[in-house]
């Protein structure tokens, strides 16, 4: 009987053991299988990830390159850093400059090739040398005109000539000589300098800081005066060169020095002022063209005339002599919205409105006004900004006329 149920207790008990044992397998096994399909479904979301990011960058790869500059005048000698920045499909721009990828070359490699990434005007280039500088990254390209300029020649002071001491004639007894009657002096004509003068001072004949020279061109008297009025009729020595100088510390949209970075003294620091200020409001604005010489000007005008054609050219570049520039009280300025290049579309930008309600604050006007262009005699640039002092500036810009009206109303018979 004892044995019977012990031999019972014993089947029970191994087939207890075994349905332990299975229900343990069986149970490794579910958390096994859901292990793997966990980290399936880990990698699979991995995998759709990266196939999505892959997807985005392809999508949103590099669609136009954007470069500092479209035109440089450089010298013999002279190296250009060009900023290369890339557009992407949702609008944003990224930087490529020193991307390994961004290829670059000259068509010109004797006279203007590139070296470590720099565009550099060698010694064998001579003036008016050209190159097209060609940037490439992936399949898309842009390009850079470079012209060089002729070196200006320093100004030597002109020598003064030793005076001749008179040389001692041996004295003669002093012969008598006949006596002539006295010739009739013929009346002298009126001169034809002032007819011209009348003929070429057409804004006003009664203006007294103004001269015609020899070739019968008005030239301002009062150059270094903060108000000067300079435009196509009111002309600047050739050799006038503002004598204070100084680069403003502002933002510029190029890198190398340069004798645009230069605005005389006073005008400088109210640059500061104004680009100090407008970041202050979240406006970023950087310099792009300041001071330019008589000489830089010639070569500039006759680039714009050989691209353009005289009438084209003369209204959207000062002859050499009648650029604000050559003053050092006007300076071109840009901002990251037209890839800091000179545009009209700049006025319609946050930075170009707050410009035009702000620079008479700090002492600046936008010189060349829309809708006046028959009055200045340049096309609309809300990029070109001219120091007058904030008194005057203001006066100017709250009587809503451009300079030439201003001057001709309430300054010409002061």
């Amino acid at each position: 009987m004892y044995k019977k149920v012990g031999k019972i207790v014993l089947i029970v008990g191994a087939l207890c053991l075994v349905f332990i044992l299975a229900i343990g397998f069986i149970k490794d096994r579910k958390d096994t299988n859901e292990v793997t399909a966990q980290g399936n479904a880990v990698e699979s979301e991995k995998d759709n990830k990266e196939q999505e990011n892959d997807s985005k960058e392809e999508d949103n790869g590099v669609k136009e390159l954007r470069l500092s500059e479209e035109n440089l005048l450089l010298k013999i000698g002279d190296k250009y850093s060009v900023e290369v920045e890339g557009l992407l499909a949702d609008g944003s721009l990224i930087d490529l400059t020193d991307d390994s990828k961004l290829l670059s070359h000259s068509n010109n490699e004797e006279k203007i090739s590139i070296e470590n990434g720099e565009i550099v005007v060698l010694d064998s280039a001579e003036a008016d040398d050209e190159a097209t500088i060609t940037y490439v990254y992936e399949n898309i390209s842009a390009t850079i005109n470079v012209k060089v300029e002729a070196a200006e020649e320093p100004k030597e002071e002109p020598k003064e000539e030793p005076k001749e001491e008179p040389k001692e004639e041996p004295k003669e007894e002093p012969k008598e000589e006949p006596k002539e009657e006295p010739k009739e002096e013929p009346k002298e004509e009126p001169k034809e300098e002032n007819n011209e003068s009348d003929q070429n001072n057409n804004y006003n004949s009664n203006d007294k800081t103004v001269m015609i020279d020899e070739d019968g061109k008005q030239v301002v008297t009062n150059p270094k005066d903060i108000h000067v009025l300079v435009n196509k009729q009111r002309n600047l020595p050739s050799d006038y060169v503002p004598d204070d100088l100084i680069k403003p510390d502002i933002k510029f949209s190029f890198t190398h020095e340069d004798p645009k970075r230069y605005l005389r003294e006073e005008a400088a620091h109210a640059l500061e002022r104004l680009v100090a200020q407008a970041k202050e409001e979240g406006i970023e604005i950087v310099g792009v063209s300041g001071y330019r010489s008589y000489k830089r000007q010639e070569t500039i005008f006759n680039y714009n005339v050989n691209k353009r054609g005289y009438e084209a050219a003369n209204k959207v570049s000062a002859k050499p002599g009648q650029s604000e520039h050559q003053t050092g009280l006007a300076i071109d300025v840009s901002c990251a919205g037209v890839n800091y290049k000179l545009q009209e579309r700049l006025g319609e930008l946050k930075e170009g409105k707050w410009l035009a309600e702000n620079a008479h604050k700090f002492g600046f006007i936008i010189r060349y006004q829309l809708g006046k262009e028959d009055i200045t005699g340049y096309q609309y640039e809300p990029w070109h900004i001219r120091y007058l002092g904030e008194d005057l500036a203001t006066d100017v810009y709250e009587k809503g006329l451009t300079y030439e009206e201003y001057f001709e109303q309430y300054m010409l018979n002061e």
